[in-house]
């Protein structure tokens, strides 16, 4: 094939190539937000998160984090869904409406009210604290979780971990009262001793060539281990270009021709 030839050819096979690209990233987030709001009003509110994430990491836009706090307290999720809706507040600032910064504040007192509280009553102090298998940090005497089951682990050096699982209801308050016990120490290992055995004089022949015979040996003592166990806890978002130049994708405004980055796609 000549040079002529092959330049056409190429020619002629970069619309292909172009169309196969994969879709630029504003189009991949806006997908995903869409996603995320059939699947909050098909009440599919992990799935919601999912695509809600997914969105938010492609494309940063504020709307998204509303509506992703808004899921994420579907799930009973309340911490999680009050650190957004204060990252959504951060960085909407200024071109965030009054009225709807009012109404997030609000709901964020209303989570924070929901939240279950356990006051420990953990002796002796320090100890730590896992919940769920996840390390918590306490501060001071109670500690805040989400609604539901979760499973407590205390622990302390030279101390027996104690556990515990709670459910709890939502703005419920749970004292956990427990004392840490010593280890056991290990059982030690007896001392056996070994009994004496009698060694007889070798036999002396009469006849002078005879060797006397050897000593009988003394019977080895078996070796005895002593195995013990320790206690072992488990503890258990059509294409962006438009829509960015109209400021539809990355503005906190109401809806633009009917865009579903309204802040009230999600009502509470």
């Amino acid at each position: 094939m000549n040079l002529r030839a092959t330049l056409l050819a190429a020619v002629a096979l970069t619309p292909a190539l172009a169309f196969a690209q994969p879709a630029a990233p504003d189009a991949q987030a806006r997908a995903a937000f869409d996603r995320g709001i059939a699947d909050v009003d098909a009440g599919r509110f992990a799935n919601a998160v999912a695509a809600f994430e997914e969105s938010y990491r492609l494309r940063p836009a504020a709307v998204v984090l509303y509506n992703l706090a808004s899921a994420y307290s579907r799930l009973g999720r309340h911490q999680q869904a009050i650190a957004t809706y204060e990252r959504y507040l951060a960085e909407g600032g200024a071109r965030l409406p009054a009225d709807r910064v009012q109404s997030v504040r609000t709901r964020i007192a209303e989570l924070r009210r929901d939240l279950p509280v356990v006051v420990l009553r953990v002796r002796p102090a320090p100890f730590a604290l896992t919940v769920d298998g996840r390390p918590q940090t306490v501060t001071g005497d109670e500690v805040a979780l989400d609604p539901g089951s979760h499973l407590l682990v205390a622990t302390a050096p030279s101390r027996a971990p104690q556990q515990r699982e709670v459910q709890l209801a939502p703005g419920a308050r749970v004292t956990w009262d427990v004392e840490l016990v010593a280890e056991a120490s290990a059982p030690a290992t007896p001392v056996v001793a070994a009994a004496p055995v009698e060694v007889s004089a070798p036999a002396v022949t009469p006849h002078p060539r005879r060797e006397p015979m050897p000593a009988t040996a003394a019977p080895t003592i078996t070796s005895r281990w002593w195995f013990w166990t320790g206690i072992g806890v488990v503890v258990a978002g059509g294409t962006l270009a438009v829509l960015g130049a109209s400021g539809a994708f990355d503005t906190v405004q109401g809806p633009v021709g009917g865009t579903a980055y309204d802040v009230s796609a999600i009502r509470w």
